[in-house]
């Protein structure tokens, strides 16, 4: 009896020895700070020399489709079906469209105000940089730490925010929307 209990708390000490080392062990792994993969820019070679132009022979089968699709447009218009069509019934379609393209205009109009992460640094020198960089470009941003990265993040007031997000995801790489 008192042998099985020898067993008994044997083996529930070696288990939370192991549970400890593996807890141990797993708190020094998500300690470790994550580098980001190194970013390489090549250069683009400049074309010094213009395109040649293609030989005369390839020519002149381009001339010959553009004039088979005007006997096509021809042949479209001249016949009667086209003109069955009442225009009154065209005019008022026509209107609201104009009416409809004119709402989302004053809506564009409209600035909204967003938060765009440009990048997540595991080193608070890296985000000093990127932050300086977007700075540089005109934006107002601030580095916030979260989860062990310092994330740069820019404060974007705009009326059309993919011209931005075009423009940044130029200088960084990638960019995230935060609404």
């Amino acid at each position: 009896m008192k042998r099985e209990r020898l067993v008994v708390l044997l083996g529930i000490l070696v288990a939370l020895v192991f549970f400890y080392l593996g807890l141990n062990a797993w708190i020094k792994n998500k300690e470790e700070k994550i580098t980001p993969p190194p970013v390489v820019i090549q250069p683009k070679p400049k074309q010094t020399a213009p395109p040649t132009p293609p030989s005369e022979p390839a020519q002149p089968p381009a001339e010959e489709k553009p004039k088979e699709e005007e006997e096509k447009a021809k042949k479209v218009e001249e016949k009667p079906i086209a003109k069955k069509i009442k225009p009154t019934e065209e005019k008022p379609k026509e209107e609201k469209r104009k009416e409809e393209v004119k709402k989302p205009e004053k809506e564009n109009l409209k600035q909204k105000t967003y938060l765009v992460q440009v990048g997540a640094f595991s080193k608070a020198e890296n985000a000093q940089k990127a932050l300086k960089k977007a700075k540089d470009l005109g934006y107002k941003g601030s580095i916030v730490e979260e989860d062990g990265l310092y994330k740069v993040r820019l404060k974007i007031t705009t009326a059309d925010i993919r011209k931005d997000v075009s423009r940044l995801k130029g200088q960084f790489g990638s960019v995230i929307i935060k609404q």
